[in-house]
């Protein structure tokens, strides 16, 4: 388990690393660093402006992360740019996105500037919520056939997303972050969602479970037309002939 001080060596590392490399034209600190919120499990958010081809340096900063203890990586892509995010040996998570210098800037408020000039970029917002509405149906159509083939795995697979689509739009509502699960935990009433948590793959509490869900469903969606077809879904789940 990675340390406080062995994050932040890390980040100073990296920074310096980032002013030495003659390709980073820009670089910020992003995530809960960036706005005074980190705490003792918040991992590191780095960003670089690169002037000239992404895959060299992201090559080369591959071959550093690795020499400082990183055992796995994966990547994001969002247009041109690329989030790798780096497994430490120490558990420690630390993402390094690579923006084209033309597109580098902030699109969010967790964002530090360090060095360089950061183009003014339209701000992500949230989710739409026609989207998340038609998730979250789409996930609960799939939990009623799987339950009626008696697939219970694929069925509490579906249940899972159906729930996070819904407490996601919950967030909408509520006005805290919906993205991630981030805003989850400062929903008010959001023990209501204790009730969709199947407490076994019996295809009569995967069925229970799902009729709360679909009712809280039904809760975000009860003026528009689609929300008596998805009161329909739960009717007559969970009782096997």
């Amino acid at each position: 388990m990675f340390t406080i001080s062995e994050r932040d060596q890390l980040r100073r590392d990296l920074v310096s690393a980032a002013e030495s490399d003659p390709r980073v034209v820009g670089a910020a600190l992003t995530g809960s660093f960036a706005v005074g919120e980190e705490d003792r499990w918040s991992d590191i958010d780095l960003a670089l402006s690169v002037d000239g081809p992404l895959d060299p340096i992201v090559s080369d900063w591959t071959t550093l992360m690795y020499s400082r203890g990183a055992v796995s990586h994966v990547d994001v892509r969002r247009g041109a740019v690329l989030f790798r995010v780096f497994l430490m040996r120490s558990t420690l998570q630390v993402d390094i996105a690579f923006w084209p210098s033309s597109e580098f800037g902030a699109t969010g408020p967790t964002f530090r500037l360090l060095f360089g000039a950061a183009n003014s970029l339209p701000q992500s917002g949230q989710p739409d919520r026609d989207e998340l509405v038609g998730l979250a149906w789409l996930h609960g159509l799939h939990v009623r056939s799987a339950l009626a083939r008696g697939r219970v795995w694929q069925a509490l697979y579906m249940l899972n997303g159906m729930r996070d689509h819904v407490m996601s739009l919950w967030c909408l509502r509520f006005g805290v972050t919906a993205v991630q699960g981030r805003g989850v935990d400062d929903l008010p009433g959001v023990e209501a969602f204790a009730g969709t948590l199947a407490l076994s793959t019996r295809v009569e509490e995967l069925g229970r479970a799902f009729r709360v869900l679909t009712g809280l469903l039904v809760g975000e969606i009860e003026d528009s037309g689609v929300a008596e077809v998805v009161r329909a879904l739960a009717d007559g789940v969970g009782a096997r002939d």
